[in-house]
């Protein structure tokens, strides 16, 4: 008990209120500093959109490092504590980690190891706690999806790490999608798989420098044996998925009504 009492007595005599100006300035100038460079990323984005999902990612780690130094700085240069001080300070550190069973240290700590071992990253379009859509935020106790209802969805941390994780693209800024065509068994298979392969070539939003897949299934349904043409290709933007996939169905859909696979009508 003594020694607590002395350790709060040293670290009251620490604290002035220059010392407390000080780092009040210096954390103010590690805001504007880190509004400044989030500006700067997205305006990045904007005119390079190609390293959009690099600029994203950055600022994380940036916001990181920067309020760590500023925790290490004002704490050594600025307080300087004696040692009983530090010696208190790591015994509060030590019951806040005994109190990791907690939802908010629970999710701070899950917001760090996903930092340092990120199973998605801003720009990334995940299936998280049931709800797709892109990464636009990863803070420390929270990851903010946006989904292509747009809606802001948003998770805690703990409960990202407690769940499966589907990520669609893994840090490309390009991503596989499956479409899938159901047809009787007497149409002309080759002939359907070729004009679905063309049909996705044509389209303004496959990437065509990954490939195009076509695959052939066959399952019954409703008492009659189906044909299935699947499409695996790939959309040149995460952003563009639903408009590629209906540009895909609208082509390959004509290209089967022009061939007279199904009805004009």
């Amino acid at each position: 008990m003594e020694s607590t009492s002395n350790a709060l007595h040293d670290l009251i005599s620490i604290i002035s209120l220059e010392k407390i100006l000080l780092i009040m300035m210096i954390c103010a100038f590690a805001w504007v500093l880190l509004f400044i460079i989030q500006l700067s990323l997205e305006k990045l984005k904007v005119k390079l959109p190609k390293y959009r999902l690099l600029w994203g990612r950055l600022y994380p780690f940036i916001r990181l490092f920067i309020w760590a130094g500023v925790i290490i700085y004002t704490t050594v240069g600025i307080i300087a504590p004696h040692q009983n001080v530090v010696l208190a300070m790591i015994g509060s550190i030590s019951i806040v980690i005994g109190l990791a069973t907690q939802e908010p240290a629970k999710n701070m700590i899950a917001g760090f190891i996903i930092m340092l071992n990120p199973p998605y990253r801003v720009g990334d379009m995940v299936t998280l706690a049931g709800h797709y859509g892109e990464v636009t935020k990863l803070e420390w106790s929270v990851t903010w999806l946006r989904t292509f209802d747009d809606n802001t969805v948003m998770i805690p941390n703990a409960e990202a790490l407690n769940t499966a994780i589907s990520n669609a693209n893994s840090g490309a800024l390009d991503e596989m999608v499956a479409i899938s065509f159901n047809l009787p068994v007497s149409v002309d298979h080759k002939k359907a798989m070729a004009l679905a392969k063309e049909a996705t070539q044509c389209s303004p939003y496959t990437f065509l420098n990954k490939p195009i897949n076509v695959i052939l299934g066959t399952h019954f349904n409703f008492g009659q044996h189906l044909q299935t043409i699947t499409i695996k290709a790939y959309v040149m933007d995460v952003r563009l998925e639903k408009k590629f996939i209906s540009d895909i169905n609208v082509r390959v859909l004509d290209a089967f009504k022009n061939a007279q696979f199904y009805d004009a009508e």
